[in-house]
């Protein structure tokens, strides 16, 4: 069943539904969904599909040569006379799908394709859908290796994870509670939910997910990284840094011992992947108690792997994963939890602001990361209007001294909120709710989500 993506799915439908032929690029992360939602487009259509794997040259030219054959009715886009077949091409369009075309580009492909939608006359109209796992070549080789082809792509669009809305699609069963966690250890990857068994407890999922000796996702990170990445060792070690808690450069070459240029290289090149990213505070009248230049894990799955699973897969292979959860994992849970949940609780308030339930039209969303502490979402609305919300991942419910935090970082940022919200996993006491609705702060439960 296909979940999701209503936004991509009308953004290719109206592409499709133009009167030209098209060549789009739809790239993103491997196991994003690319694949499904290029075949989701394409039922009810006449479309074809080549998936491209690392072969020779030849071969590569030979199975497309095939497929072109298929696709134009008789001979290749190159092929020499003039057929009645290609002549009389179908009115309606075609869609022609290369699934990794990365791995078919050469110098003749590049011809080939522009002639199929340069040439409608002779082939018919046609959206030539191109997919790619590698983020890395999208944004930097393809471009600067076939300036040509890419000056006549109509649309490159990149695939992003599951919003946490579409996440819970996927688990009807599940609380609000449940699909928090899910988000934050698989992230929005569809090809990481799909291993998800909802008749089990989270803890139950964890185990068998990450912590077995022969768990399905155990080497996964790793994996995902060798696709694009040379010196895993380095990578990991920065990766492992940052999953520590270590977000300033200076930290991470302590930890590291790399000098700071190449620790930079490495860090750019994980932001290119959409690995890592550099987070910036909000700007604030206070920018002496504000933290600058800090940079972290992006990636949900990447984040808790190099957190709890990496640092520990020694004992793993030996079979005290169900030690490594009770004595590393739980301890440390909720720490780590509160970030996901932070995201989680933008989106939420993002989507509130949409539907004209704040008050303002809030549009930009920051953070604000103090000396003291971490304002975990600022919202505002380009009228000096601004909502500041702090986030409790506990088991225990949130209490006054939420609210008294969320008071004071505010004043140390220099910020004067319009509005102010705090979300909690577990509720809230008596106090705080009495102290809330005196000063109509908003709280938000994990059951309100």
């Amino acid at each position: 069943m296909f979940i999701g993506r209503k936004e991509e799915l009308k953004q290719l439908e109206t592409i499709y539904a133009s009167d030209h032929s098209n060549l789009l690029v739809l790239y993103g992360r491997e196991g994003i969904g690319k694949t499904a939602l290029a075949l989701q487009f394409s039922e009810g259509k006449e479309f074809f599909y080549y998936q491209s794997v690392q072969v020779s040259e030849a071969e590569q030219e030979n199975r497309l040569d095939e497929l072109f054959e298929k696709c134009m009715g008789a001979g290749s886009p190159e092929s020499d006379g003039d057929n009645d077949t290609l002549k009389t091409a179908a009115k309606a369009k075609k869609v022609f799908i290369i699934d990794e075309f990365h791995f078919a580009m050469n110098e003749k492909l590049p011809k080939v394709l522009l002639e199929i939608t340069g040439n409608e006359q002779k082939y018919g109209r046609f959206m030539l859908l191109l997919l790619s796992s590698s983020v890395n070549w999208v944004e930097n080789s393809m471009i600067s290796e076939y300036k040509e082809f890419s000056r006549e792509i109509t649309g490159i669009i990149k695939l992003k994870e599951l919003s946490f809305a579409e996440t819970v699609l996927w688990f009807p069963k599940s609380s609000a509670s449940d699909c928090v966690v899910i988000r934050a250890l698989l992230g929005g990857v569809p090809k990481y939910l799909k291993l998800w068994q909802e008749n089990r407890r989270i803890r139950e999922n964890m185990l068998n997910l990450f912590f077995q000796h022969d768990s399905i996702l155990k080497n996964e990170a790793e994996y995902q990284l060798k696709l694009e990445l040379r010196e895993l060792s380095a990578y990991n070690t920065i990766l492992t840094a940052l999953a520590s808690g270590r977000y300033k450069l200076n930290d991470i070459y302590e930890y590291t011992g790399f000098n700071r240029a190449k620790i930079s290289v490495y860090i750019k090149n994980l932001i290119e992947m959409d690995v890592v990213e550099k987070v910036f505070s909000v700007s604030v009248r206070n920018s002496e108690n504000t933290k600058k230049g800090l940079y972290r894990i992006k990636d949900n799955f990447l984040n808790f792997y190099y957190a709890f699973v990496f640092p520990n897969v020694s004992r793993i292979e030996q079979g005290e994963g169900k030690a490594v959860y009770n004595d590393i994992v739980l301890p440390d849970f909720d720490r780590y939890m509160r970030s996901p949940f932070a995201e989680v609780s933008r989106e939420y308030l993002d989507l509130m602001s949409k539907y004209r339930k704040l008050g303002k039209n809030y549009s930009e969303w920051h953070y604000w990361f103090g000396k003291n502490g971490i304002l975990d979402v600022v919202g505002m609305d380009g009228e000096d209007n601004i909502i500041v919300a702090i986030c409790a991942y506990s088991d225990r419910k949130a209490g006054i001294e939420k609210y008294d935090e969320m008071i004071r970082l505010s004043e140390e940022a220099g910020i004067k909120p319009s509005k102010m919200c705090i979300f909690s996993k577990s509720g809230f006491t008596p106090e705080l709710t009495r102290q809330a609705k005196e000063e109509q702060v908003m709280l938000v439960s994990m059951a309100d989500m």
